[in-house]
Formats: structure tokens, sequence, C-alpha cells
């Protein structure tokens, strides 16, 4: 039997070498985590863009279901009950992301129990998938926590004296205006004629109907923000939606408004919620941030 000396050494080198040096290991793994360092970031943003494309399309969904009231509601927006009192937090007069009125008389529906309220009034008739009024990136309300406590069922349809299953406030993602800083001659709510203001010498046309909600407050309860509070989705009247980043807050209540009103500045709250919704109509076909202020025009 012949014998080939060259093979022969090829075969004990190969027998040398059965593994990776602690060099090349070392190689190995820096490049992995170089390529994840590159990569991680991009994967987030593209997870959070992802998140923004769902809530859009709630919110475009929430107006075309704003849309279908008004036709079966002579033309009014949903709204919740008429204020008892001129600070009523379960009135229709102030912007809310509440969806429904327990019976646990909380501060807020300490006046107005067991019904729906806000976008609540649109589950009940033309939305009734609860998904559509949570957003994907809420970083407090989720629907896992909130939709337990909200019906299914019609609110005539619960008596309010035995009710013992939806106790509780429920609340939703988005922020919406219903009959808040309406001009005089709007005040009714007419989708089609919501009118405008005019603001030192400009004319702000009432445009949007909701917004994701981002509120810098104090506490876990009034600590609620949509996409970090970095973005913004705007629903206008006309059931468009746009997107807008949240520079300065300018699409929310900022921490100097809580604590203002923890001192009892409530007033503080009301002016600076007055303030958004102007900035977010005049968001429509240009930007938030060149919107006329109100305290400068008083």
């Amino acid at each position: 039997m012949h014998r080939f000396p060259e093979l022969d050494a090829a075969d004990d080198n190969d027998l040398g070498r059965s593994g990776f040096t602690l060099v090349e290991l070392l190689v190995v793994v820096s490049i992995i985590a170089l390529l994840i360092a590159i990569l991680l970031p991009s994967l987030k943003r593209a997870r959070e863009q992802s998140k923004l494309v769902v809530c859009k399309s709630n919110l475009h969904q929430i107006g075309t279901g704003i849309q279908l009231y008004a036709q079966d509601n002579l033309g009014l927006i949903p709204r919740g009950p008429d204020p008892v009192i001129p600070i009523d937090l379960g009135g229709n007069h102030l912007a809310t992301n509440q969806l429904w009125l327990g019976n646990n008389a909380s501060f807020v529906s300490m006046f107005s129990q067991c019904q729906f309220t806000g976008l609540g009034m649109l589950h009940s008739t033309t939305l009734p998938d609860l998904n559509l009024f949570f957003c994907p990136s809420d970083n407090s309300f989720n629907r896992t926590e909130e939709s337990p406590k909200i019906p299914t069922s019609r609110p005539n349809e619960i008596d309010c004296a035995t009710n013992t299953a939806y106790t509780d406030d429920g609340f939703g993602s988005y922020q919406y205006r219903q009959l808040d800083q309406l001009p005089n001659n709007a005040s009714t709510g007419n989708l089609d004629r919501l009118g405008f203001h005019v603001i030192d010498g400009i004319k702000v046309n009432v445009t949007a109907l909701a917004l994701d909600t981002n509120a810098l407050g104090l506490d876990e309860d009034s600590h609620h923000t949509n996409h970090k509070g970095e973005f913004c989705n705007v629903l206008f009247r006309d059931a468009s939606v746009s997107t807008f980043r949240n520079r300065d807050n300018v699409l929310g209540l900022s921490r100097e408004v809580f604590e203002q009103a923890a001192i009892g500045n409530l007033q503080a709250i009301f002016d600076a919620m007055d303030q958004l919704l102007i900035n977010a109509d005049f968001a429509y076909g240009s930007s938030p941030h060149d919107a006329p202020s109100i305290q400068t025009a008083r």
C-alpha cells in the first residue's frame, strides 16, 4: 500500500486546527455586537413608525364614525352630557379622553353617571370596535386595563342604580374636543359649521376634532403620553389625519401646567387646553408651532 507523505502532513495540520482561536472568537463577537448596535435603533424606529401608522388609521376611522354619527343626529358631533356646574369635568363643554362615566361618584363623574361620553358615544353607535379608541403606543390607558370598564351594551340597557359591572370611569387614548373652544356661533357643535376664531388678527378655523393625548402630569393618573410624547396624530373634521413632531409639547399639556394646578390654579389647565386646541386647529395645512397665542391676544 502506497502512502503519500504530503497528505499525511495536511491531515496532521487539520487536526491541530480543530476550532477557532480566542482572537478569532473575539473578532466575531465584536462584529455581532457592532451589527446589533447599528440595527437596534433602526428596528425601534420601524416599530414606532408602524404604531404611528396604526394610530393614524384608528383616528381616521374615528373621523369617519363622527361623520356617520352627525348624519344620524342632525349634523351634530358626538358629545357627553350637558354640564351641571360651570366646571363639570364630566360635561360636554370640556375636551376629554373619557369614554364612559361610571357610577362610583368619582370627582369626574359625580354629576353624570352610568353613560357614555365623548368618543364613547361612537362606541355605542357607529364604532363598536373598542380597539379603535386605543393608540398602540399609549403608555398608560391601554386597552387591557381600560376596556373591562367600558360596557358593550347601550346605556339605556344599563340600570345605573343596580350597576355593579361598570362602576369605574373608562378612558381611551385620544383627546376629543367635544364642544371645547368653539366660538359662540358654533356652540351647538354642528360638524359642518364649527366656526372660526380671530386671535391677534389671525383667523383660525375650527378643524381639529381629536388628537393623541400628551399630558406630562405629576403623578401616574395625570401623566399620559402616546408615542412617548415625541409625535402627535391630529384628526381633522374632514376625517383626514396628520402627524406632527411634538416639539416643546406644543400639542400637549406641560408639567408646568400641572404644577400650577397643584397649588390651586386649576384655570391653568383649562387655559392650556384651549391653547392646545388652537394649535391643533391651526395645524390644518400649517404648523401647530406657528399658531397665535391666546394669552398674547388677551
